[in-house]
């Protein structure tokens, strides 16, 4: 296999920038190819090792599931129980909805909400908070009708397994829990300062499409049972081959009874979204896809964040499967190495070449690019041409944003988040881009004028939602 990947990372070097990252596939529940590829600080020509950390981030959704089975065995809540009834002030828009989601819901992406990850732009304080924010998230669809990414019911998750288990934290909860068992050393949490000293470190990167920068660690300590996991592979490959074998540690201790490890890995609904190469008929599960891969099986999943991409999974039943992370965002190398490992654990054997993957994403990425052009080469808003949309505009859950003038040009300030407004080239839209990609989706921001009031479009769903100017 090595040769194969070898020549297509460096393919996607020249392609995307790809900085480095670390492979590994295991089969009877022993590691059996390692590859580390690349440099873990470019800049220090520091190269890339097997026992660099990296950020997992949504591949720690499983965790937080893990813990939820946990729960269900200790008969602290079932799957299909109302949470309301452990969260009193928990709500939706869609009351019955609220007073009827359960973990499964929250676990599957079938809570109605889409992503609204650009709340925590803003949005902080507390997991508790979070959770009470959603009582005024706008729903893109009806409740249990179909499957809608969304991290925020993940934090919520992590917040009720606290309350469950009498206050003590997820991070802490994983860590005896789930790390401990497993005989894992090197686990750490996003948002703790100094967790991750006297650790090997593969630093972020984040690729503009063509070529890699560097880039800041995702720092929020509120979304670890999202995507807060900072491990290394071999570490990692303990967590997989464990779930490979039915939810059973190397020593023979189980970390959920088997039948919640069945409902874990059972699908719940599709995820068609997630069909790729020879990948498909994909449903989600509980923190974890399920597909068939050339006549095979396979439970698996992704994350991603600005510097890191990671894929892990597994084939039910046969003992075998991979993790693989890779400290560059934003460019193919998971997806694609991820068809390899699938390969080589199917068919014996990878394929002689991915180019068509790497085609086909350089496609993609060239239209993001434009998409990017015609908001960035658009026309300036001014201060002196849009007076009237100066002010601050508010929203139930989303608190507020400003338009302010600076320099003559108008501002969008939500948070973190900062960008100058533009009128596109292309079709006059108000907007603003940061000139990032977010994986393959620019990362801006939509406005429509609805009277004094603004409605908000984000890059991480097609909600358009309204701000009432204060």
């Amino acid at each position: 296999m090595q040769p194969v990947l070898r020549r297509t990372l460096e393919k996607l070097t020249a392609e995307a920038g790809l900085v480095g990252g670390v492979v590994a596939l295991f089969r009877d529940g022993k590691i059996f190819f390692t590859d580390a590829y690349g440099w873990a600080d470019r800049e220090e020509k520091r190269p890339m090792t097997l026992t660099c950390s990296f950020d997992i981030a949504s591949c720690s959704k499983a965790w937080t599931v893990m813990l939820a089975a946990q729960a269900v065995d200790d008969g602290l809540i079932g799957w299909d129980s109302p949470v309301k009834a452990a969260m009193p002030d928990f709500d939706l828009l869609d009351h019955y909805a609220g007073a009827h989601l359960s973990v499964r819901d929250m676990a599957s992406h079938r809570s109605g909400l889409p992503c609204h990850d650009f709340l925590r732009n803003r949005v902080g304080g507390s997991r508790e908070n979070l959770m009470r924010k959603c009582a005024g998230l706008d729903a893109s669809c009806g409740f249990r009708e179909k499957y809608q990414y969304n991290n925020h019911m993940y934090i919520v998750l992590g917040y009720l397994l606290e309350v469950l288990r009498g206050g003590q934290s997820w991070e802490e909860q994983v860590k005896t829990r789930i790390a401990d068992p497993l005989g894992v050393e090197t686990i750490r949490f996003r948002g703790q300062p100094h967790n991750m000293d006297h650790l090997e470190r593969a630093l972020p990167y984040v690729s503009d499409g063509h070529a890699a920068h560097r880039c800041g660690y995702a720092d929020s300590p509120l979304s670890g049972p999202c995507g807060g996991i900072k491990i290394n592979v071999p570490d990692l490959c303990r967590w997989v081959i464990a779930m490979s074998r039915g939810g059973v540690c190397e020593s023979g201790a189980r970390l959920c009874s088997a039948e919640q490890y069945r409902q874990i890995i059972t699908p719940v609904i599709p995820s068609p979204e997630e069909n790729q190469d020879r990948l498909r008929g994909c449903c989600y599960a509980q923190a974890w896809h399920t597909g068939v891969y050339n006549g095979h099986d396979v439970v698996f999943h992704s994350g991603g964040l600005e510097g890191f991409n990671t894929q892990v999974g597994f084939l039910p039943g046969a003992d075998c499967g991979y993790a693989m992370v890779f400290n560059t965002g934003s460019t193919p190398a998971s997806e694609i190495v991820r068809a390899m490992a699938l390969d080589t654990l199917t068919e014996g054997a990878p394929r002689d070449s991915y180019d068509d993957m790497i085609a086909a994403w350089a496609l993609r990425r060239d239209r993001m690019l434009a998409d990017i052009a015609n908001g960035i080469e658009g026309t300036p808003v001014t201060a002196a041409a849009e007076p009237n949309l100066i002010g601050v505009y508010e929203h139930p859950a989303y608190e507020t944003f400003e338009i302010m003038p600076r320099e003559g040009r108008l501002w969008f300030v939500y948070g973190g988040f900062e960008v100058p407004l533009m009128r596109a080239q292309r079709d006059g839209m108000l907007c603003g881009y940061t000139g990032t990609l977010d994986g393959m989706v620019p990362d801006h921001i939509e406005l429509w004028p609805e009277g004094n009031d603004l409605r908000l479009r984000t890059s991480d769903s097609a909600l358009r939602m309204l701000f009432k100017k204060k």
